[in-house]
């Protein structure tokens, strides 16, 4: 019901309105009277009703001081003036205090129908366009870890040209020097023989240790998962700082590092330190120097400059293939031939240890999007193949021949056709969290059986939709419960449960405590 509030010194208008005004037609109610502007301020501040229509000559205090009050304590209500008086003083200031309408005494029964008919399409619209900023800037708290994440993995992979330093340096918190970890989780056994989503789980608790002891030592820093098992840490030091003297804490840094991720998860990391760098247009350089000094070795010609970037390489060819099943594939071989050949100078490369490394990163890599690369082709006839390879262009012919029996694969093509499905429904559950969500609904939405769409999305990601679902709603549940904006109930019809105990139920079961104890 929207709430109306009268004001006017005169008991026949006060009761004449009353009367006049078509209550149930309108759905509005009643909510109180006043005789002056000072028991006016009183009632609007006591019941906060949606509409206010008020005289403008009355003892104690007028409409004009009552309505300028209000709006310096911010009240957003419709304010409608309903005077015997035409001035234009008045229209003036009643303007500039942002008055609905001004209607002139005696008023009929359809004007003052009419009047508060527009003033309720106005308050809905209102309501309606709030509703949609809240939702959008609720998608943008949503997206932003995503857009910052992207921001930086471009910024370490040295494809940052149209992004403005000021842009970057959010991501760093502000002016500092730059310095690159690369690390690489060691390929054994431990590793090799999970399924995908399990791999998932040893690079999120890999993340979550080297997160827990930085952010105990106090270090500025970011985190970018890259390809396969290699990620980057970004660290972020003041521009006074100097190299020789972070070398120490540096080092001291990745030692614990190795040391905690071997004793909790039984793996081994491979830790190469890169050069420490003043803007972010650098940290691509420092990236690839942090796995040269990794993978260094004294004959090892791969790593031999800083215009040959594999790590670059790699990237921009996983995701190519990924995003456009290597229709530039061509191209991004041929740019990174093109810098091998002018830095090896026509000396004889080690093809066999090169091409190895490409096999094995795009195993591990696609092996993510459940393609096995093993089905594809078979490390003995692989060894055999980069064994024949003695000059670039053969070795070019090589990495263009094994894309292209990647990306024509028939499995390849079916999951990429999953992947895109799965990545509409993850897409459509984080936007629609608030709505009850069904599996039919979603697979009405990407043309798939309820069965076989349930059946891809465990396979990709390791759990049912109802477990993302939920997964989705809990997560958004806390950020919204630490925001400590909203009520317990509040946030629950936000995350869509209508039903307050099954909500804080699922929050427990999810995070261990309930919403009151978070």
């Amino acid at each position: 019901m929207w709430k109306v509030a009268i004001i006017d010194d005169d008991r026949q208008v006060l009761r004449g309105m009353k009367q006049v005004i078509p209550w149930e037609e309108l759905g509005a109610e009643w909510v109180g009277e006043s005789m002056n502007g000072e028991r006016g301020l009183e009632l609007v501040r006591k019941e906060q009703p949606d509409i206010v229509i008020t005289d403008i000559y009355m003892p104690v205090m007028n409409g004009l001081q009552m309505i300028e009050i209000l709006r310096n304590e911010q009240f957003q209500g419709i304010i409608l003036i309903h005077s015997g008086y035409s001035d234009f003083e008045v229209a003036r200031k009643a303007l500039r205090l942002k008055v609905e309408d001004y209607l002139s005494k005696p008023i009929s029964r359809t004007t003052i129908r009419d009047t508060l008919l527009r003033a309720i399409e106005s308050i809905q619209s209102e309501a309606s366009v709030k509703l949609e900023h809240e939702k959008l800037r609720e998608k943008l708290v949503l997206y932003e870890p995503f857009v910052r994440k992207e921001l930086l993995k471009r910024a370490v992979m040295g494809t940052t040209d149209a992004i403005p330093e000021a842009e970057l340096s959010l991501a760093g918190g502000g002016p500092n020097n730059h310095l690159v970890l690369g690390l690489e989780i060691i390929r054994t056994a431990r590793i090799s023989d999970v399924r995908a989503p399990d791999r998932f789980l040893f690079r999120f608790a890999v993340q979550n240790i080297i997160n827990e002891i930085l952010n105990e030592a106090g270090y500025s820093f970011d985190y970018v998962e890259l390809h396969g098992y290699y990620s980057a840490l970004i660290l972020h030091f003041d521009k006074e700082k100097e190299y020789p003297e972070l070398l120490k804490v540096i080092s001291e840094i990745s030692a614990r590092i190795v040391e905690c991720v071997h004793r909790y998860l039984q793996i081994s990391v491979k830790i190469g330190m890169g050069g420490l760098k003043e803007s972010w247009a650098a940290v691509s350089d420092s990236m690839e120097e942090a796995f040269r000094f990794s993978e260094r070795t004294a004959s090892d010609p791969l790593h031999m400059s800083a215009s040959v970037k594999p790590m670059k390489f790699y990237h921009e060819l996983v995701e190519d293939i990924e995003t456009t099943q290597g229709k530039n594939a061509h191209k991004i071989v041929r740019h990174y031939i093109n810098a091998l050949k002018e830095q090896s100078g026509g000396r004889q490369l080690q093809y066999d240890l090169m091409g190895a490394q490409f096999w094995a990163i795009l195993s591990y890599t696609l092996n993510d999007e459940v393609v096995r690369l093993q089905d594809i082709a078979k490390e003995s006839s692989i060894e055999a193949e980069l064994g024949n390879i003695v000059t670039l262009d053969q070795y070019e012919a090589w990495l263009n021949e094994k894309i292209a029996q990647i990306c024509l694969n028939q499995e390849w093509h079916d999951n990429m056709k999953h992947k895109v499905a799965i990545d509409l429904i993850k897409q459509f559950i984080h936007e629609n969290y608030a709505e009850e969500i069904t599996i039919a609904d979603l697979a009405e939405k990407v043309y798939i059986s309820k069965n076989y769409l349930s059946q891809i999305f465990k396979n990709a990601t390791g759990e049912t939709i109802n477990n993302y679902i939920v997964k989705v709603k809990m997560e958004k549940a806390r950020g919204l419960l630490l925001e400590r904006k909203l009520k317990i109930y509040e946030v629950a019809h936000r995350v869509g449960y209508k039903n307050i105990p099954y909500f804080s139920t699922t929050f427990k079961k999810h995070f261990g405590i309930t919403p009151a104890e978070l």
